[in-house]
């Protein structure tokens, strides 16, 4: 007694060749009678290739050898030769003494062979073989695709979060990215007053608002050319110098801060309180790079980022507060306005400059740059 045919190989579509109907019908009769009703015919080799060009799927195919015209070794050298078809099985019907042809037919790729006429139960034993190897590959290409697709998801999600550069040393196989940059730009941004807002709204409210503050800073980064390192809190940290964009780095850093400045003025609230930020800048080098073996972060470190951070902290609602060295790679293209001495931890008293919101006659020289790069 024959174990039952799985129904997925039942499904399946099997294409009967063979140039005498005679022949055609009595296999697809016993095809039919074993449970098989998914059947094609053909009655020539070019009747299989049309089949094949107009993309009918096709999981298994019983190839007549001897046809006028086209004969099964041509169809079989077709198929094999196509990247899209080889996998399909092919089963080769023969006549009883042309046992030559089967050898020739298997060498150049046939999976199996059935003599004429068919007995019915190797015909059900090997198109079931040939079935189950043509449905397993079937699997096999489906996982592929999945692993390729949720390998493609992965690497958007990493190159959202890492620099392309570093990300494509990460999938190089370097597990231990540390760089010195001799020239960078460090913006900090600050929500002013958001200790005061977090205890006045509801958690929902609150995460709504800095999700409308940082996605404006992040597209705003993305358009300037600038490297998103992290938020901390309510802090927005970007950094501009980061390789491939390394040119004119703290003319777009300015850009992007008094565009910041004035997109806040846009974030959806219900306190009559208008949002500020306050937001300082540094020029200098740090050492960038890759932490963590299990969530990777990329991260900015050096006295560049701790001064940036200190011109934020101690800077002024609604203005960029920077250093001497920013100011002097900017001169001429945006105003400042000193600000005097302040102290900075670390590095002692320091002279400070504020840049307004808005710039009278400089601002298209900035914008420029940002059409260059985007």
């Amino acid at each position: 007694m024959h174990s039952r045919i799985p129904d997925e190989l039942l499904r399946m579509t099997i294409l009967v060749v063979d140039d005498l109907a005679d022949n055609r019908n009595a296999i697809t009769t016993l095809l039919m009678t074993n449970g098989f009703d998914n059947l094609l015919e053909a009655a020539s080799g070019d009747d299989v290739l049309s089949l094949l060009d107009s993309g009918q799927a096709i999981d298994l195919v019983l190839l007549d050898i001897r046809m006028p015209g086209m004969d099964g070794r041509d169809v079989l050298d077709h198929m094999k030769s196509h990247a899209e078809l080889k996998s399909i099985p092919v089963i080769m019907v023969t006549a009883v003494d042309d046992f030559e042809s089967v050898i020739e037919c298997i060498e150049r790729g046939a999976d199996d062979h059935l003599v004429k006429p068919v007995n019915e139960v190797l015909l059900r034993a090997r198109v079931r073989a040939g079935l189950e190897r043509k449905y397993f590959s079937n699997k096999e290409h489906q996982l592929l695709a999945q692993v390729r697709a949720q390998k493609r998801k992965s690497e958007v999600i990493l190159y959202d979060v890492i620099p392309v550069s570093v990300a494509r040393r990460l999938r190089k196989g370097e597990r231990r990215i540390a760089d010195l940059i001799d020239d960078v730009t460090v913006v900090f941004a600050d929500i002013v007053g958001f200790t005061r807002l977090s205890s006045q709204i509801p958690a929902s409210e609150l995460v709504e608002v800095l999700n409308q503050v940082f996605h404006n800073l992040d597209r705003l980064a993305e358009q300037h050319g600038l490297e998103k390192i992290k938020t901390i809190g309510d802090a927005y940290l970007a950094v501009g110098g980061i390789p491939p964009h390394t040119d004119e780095h703290e003319r777009r850093c300015m850009q992007f801060a008094l565009d910041a400045l004035k997109k806040i003025e846009s974030v959806k609230y219900v306190d009559p309180v208008k949002l500020q930020l306050r937001i300082g800048m540094h020029t200098g080098p740090v050492v960038a790079g890759i932490i963590g073996d299990t969530r990777y972060i990329y991260d900015v470190w050096g006295e560049t980022v701790n001064i940036a951070s200190r011109m934020e902290s101690r800077g002024m609602a609604g203005r960029v507060q920077v250093t001497p060295a920013t100011r002097k790679r900017l001169e001429g293209i945006f105003d400042f306005e000193s600000r005097g001495l302040i102290e900075v931890k670390g590095v002692g008293q320091m002279p400070v400059y504020l840049c307004p919101s808005e710039q009278r006659g400089c601002r298209h020289v900035a914008q420029g740059l940002v059409n260059q790069i985007t």
